[in-house]
């Protein structure tokens, strides 16, 4: 494990690195044969910063930084490469911290390209799973809990910077891990040795079979395993163009959100909100209790406001541009062009790898499997949950002309506030209030209760032992199972936002267990929670506690997986071979308590002001409020579900232009006209934005019906021990070991059934007198 980084060549790793690292600079080469003295046989690509010149009479060689960093001078990577129990997160310096994950990240380069060579020269016969993937597993476990450990610390202690510096330094650091790692899969001499191994299956464990078989997924669906030139050719321009109009996309979306921001001065206006959301969108976030406070168009920020605001004339306002974003209102950056070559372009890249459409390509390996089964999951959802939206809006009417002064019809824009308001008034719970019912920490300790009941887990404080913290804050536990006294792991959890705390609530494998190195599995947990003050403790807001319970459960599915792979510890987006559309089901499955009246009483504690403990009658009347409050979200979710997969299910995206079909949809699913100037897909980028995501909108949804067919489970079955222990033997201790398909069907005996997710939306009772639901579209 103790490595020194001088065995590495040097000159290997500049001829790969160089072309990554000059970024643009101004490069008037042929070639770079005798700089690097013969070594090097590899044909090197440089982009022209200027036009060519006419005759080149010389050239030069811009080299990377490479950090002095090494396990001698550096503490940080001393730890990691003596395998110590816990990482320096206190005593480490920032620069040694990120300088030594760099080093590190260019070692393991330079490692996967000799193995790379010296795979080209192993016979088949002699391949075993020990001598062509274990030497690259053994770095990249030091690696990725190098990684890791290093986000951590600039999530939640880093030094004050310029906001843009740290972002480019996190995105690029980011950037090199994920490429150096998939690099291997990218080599045909690695692609031959893992496919002679997984079809001959000798001597593999099931967990080497199913790391095999993931990685000759991501091949395929990637398209590495295309060698021919003329394939790889095609390939190269349709992901050139995608590239492309993808940034172009980004750009166009990016460059607009200051264009308009709406500012509330008076405190009046937002009374309702909580703490959480004052700080968003806080101007000043040291004054968030008095303001001013303003909505910018990002979705960080404009979807709190278009929930709390009070002033429907600004909330309109907020609405139309907000829509319009990016649209044919935007001379420059208007996307509608930059929409219609992604679709073009990631059509013909999916048909060239085989596949009849976007939406086919992408729902390949997942749990859904095609996009048949995803529109028959939509329109079941579509059935159910229509009637009762268009039921509801004469309540949100009414209520709203009779304490808002709203006459006339509710717009778009009224929507996220008179749902949110109408369901509080309904069911008499005022949200702020209940926040007394949920200081942090005893309904941290009232969750792992709970969850320790359900799946005979134990949650042990270790936090006294010494062990190094990035903030004071921060709690450590290890976690082990009661009866076998098997040990999980440690979880690390930091629970409060605070100035220097960048980004929200997250969640990170740092490590998998490693028996030969004598190290447990250890998971970071990072919270965004109200921090305490002098005057009283971090209180949660329902929407917190939402997050608390989400980012706890994939705590909990992290420490439970037996994987001794990383890559198929869980489901991980965005990787196409990977089934992330159900990664999702357990964390949701433990979001689902706030709206199960006994769960949520006994996570609760006593008001901090009265004493009174949450009555089951009040806490039915919170779990009410929550489902009933989200009923709009959720048919919006749907609808951006129906319109994701409409636009990616094409065979040939001629059949309708993107605006056309947004405007046929958008009648179909509201009751009100949409504005002119709305063209929302234009800066909707979990559509458009991110290619994994392609046609994978409809996951939220996927994941809410998983979980809630499970709680339906547990109250058929009334043992919640027994059914606990199944669900963790059958689901969550196989991690990502098979498909999620298989797993459920284990643990359930039969596939997902839409009849609980349309019984919690739309109960029964509310469906109007007659409707029925086919008892096929319950299955």
């Amino acid at each position: 494990m103790f490595r020194s980084a001088s065995r590495i060549s040097i000159g290997k790793l500049l001829t790969r690195r160089i072309h990554h690292q000059t970024n643009g600079l101004i490069i008037p080469l042929k070639n770079v044969r005798n700089t690097l003295q013969n070594q090097q046989k590899r044909h090197i690509l440089f982009k022209m910063g200027n036009e060519t010149p006419a005759r080149v009479v010389g050239y030069y060689v811009v080299f990377p930084v490479i950090p002095e960093e090494t396990v001698e001078n550096n503490c940080f990577m001393y730890n990691i490469a003596k395998s110590e129990d816990w990482p320096k997160l206190a005593t480490a310096e920032p620069r040694e911290m990120y300088e030594g994950t760099v080093r590190m990240l260019m070692d393991y380069g330079a490692t996967v390209m000799e193995h790379m060579e010296h795979l080209a020269t192993l016979p088949a016969e002699d391949r075993k799973f020990e001598n062509v993937v274990d030497p690259l597993l053994t770095e990249e476990y030091e690696v990725n809990f190098a990684f890791q450990t290093l986000v951590l610390k600039m999530l939640t202690d880093w030094p004050d910077c310029n906001r843009k510096l740290f972002d480019a330094d996190l995105h690029h650091i980011k950037i090199m891990c994920a490429r150096d790692q998939m690099e291997k899969l990218t080599n045909k001499d690695f692609q031959e040795a893992i496919k002679q191994l997984y079809e001959s299956k000798d001597g593999l464990s099931e967990w080497q079979s199913r790391l095999l078989e993931w990685y000759l997924l991501e091949i395929k669906a990637s398209g590495l395993d295309k060698h021919d030139d003329k394939t790889r050719k095609v390939l190269g321009s349709w992901s050139k163009f995608v590239d492309e109009y993808r940034s172009k996309y980004i750009t166009g979306v990016m460059s607009t959100n200051d264009q308009q921001t709406f500012v509330v001065t008076d405190p009046k206006v937002i009374k309702d909100a909580p703490p959480h959301v004052l700080q968003k969108l806080a101007v000043d976030e040291q004054n968030w209790e008095t303001g001013p406070w303003r909505g910018r168009m990002t979705p960080h920020t404009i979807y709190p406001f278009m929930q709390y605001c009070g002033d429907r004339q600004l909330r309109a306002t907020a609405w139309e541009k907000w829509t319009s974003k990016a649209g044919f209102d935007h001379d420059f950056y208007n996307n509608s062009i930059n929409i219609e070559e992604l679709r073009h372009n990631n059509e013909g890249l999916a048909k060239t790898l085989g596949y009849t459409s976007v939406a086919e390509h992408r729902l390949a390996n997942k749990m859904a499997a095609s996009p048949e089964t995803v529109r028959g999951f939509i329109n079941a959802l579509t059935r159910r949950i229509r009637p009762v939206v268009i039921d509801r809006m004469e309540s949100w009417s009414a209520w709203a002309a009779r304490t808002e002064l709203i006459t006339g019809e509710l717009q778009a824009h009224d929507m996220p506030y008179v749902c949110r308001k109408e369901a509080e008034h309904h069911y008499d719970v005022n949200p702020l209030d209940l926040m007394n019912h949920f200081p942090f920490w005893p309904t941290f300790q009232n969750i792992i209760g709970v969850v320790g009941h359900i799946f005979n887990l134990e949650f042990k404080d270790i936090t006294e032992k010494g062990y190094e913290k990035a903030h004071a804050d921060a709690k450590i536990y290890a976690v082990g199972d009661k009866f076998s006294g098997q040990h999980y792991g440690r979880l690390y959890i930091d629970p409060y936002d605070r100035q220097n705390k960048r980004g929200g609530w997250n969640v990170m494998l740092a490590r998998p267990e490693s028996k030969e190195r004598g190290l447990d599995k250890i998971v970071y947990f990072i919270g965004s929670a109200i921090a305490p003050t002098s005057s009283g403790p971090s209180l949660l807001h329902h929407q917190q506690l939402q997050q608390l319970l989400f980012h706890f459960g994939r705590s909990v599915q992290l420490l439970l997986s037996q994987s001794p792979y990383r890559d198929i510890a869980i489901p991980w987006s965005p990787f196409y071979a990977s089934d992330w559309d159900a990664a999702d089901m357990f964390p949701t499955f433990l979001q689902m308590f706030v709206t199960k009246p006994n769960l949520l009483a006994t996570i609760s504690s006593p008001h901090l002001l009265t004493n009174q403990p949450l009555t089951e009658e009040h806490a039915n009347s919170v779990a009410l409020t929550i489902s009933r409050a989200s009923l709009w979200d959720t048919y919006r979710t749907l609808f951006w579900s129906d319109f994701d997969l409409s636009i990616y299910e094409m065979e040939d995206r001629k059949q309708k232009f993107w605006l056309d079909m947004y405007k046929q949809m958008y009648e179909e699913y509201f009751p009100f006209k949409r504005a002119k100037n709305d063209y929302q897909p234009c800066s909707f980028t979990p559509i458009f934005a991110l290619q994994p995501h392609m046609s994978m909108y409809y996951r939220k949804l996927w994941a809410e019906m998983l979980a809630l067919d499970i709680h339906e489970t547990f109250d058929e079955e009334d043992n919640e021990v027994q059914t606990g222990e199944r669900l963790k033997t059958t689901i969550l201790n196989r991690g990502s070991g098979d498909v999620a398909k298989e797993l459920f069907k284990r643990f359930q005996g039969r596939n997902p059934s839409v009849g609980a997710i349309c019984d919690h939306y739309a109960p029964p009772l509310t469906i109007q007198e007659g409707m029925e639901m086919s008892e096929n579209e319950r299955r």
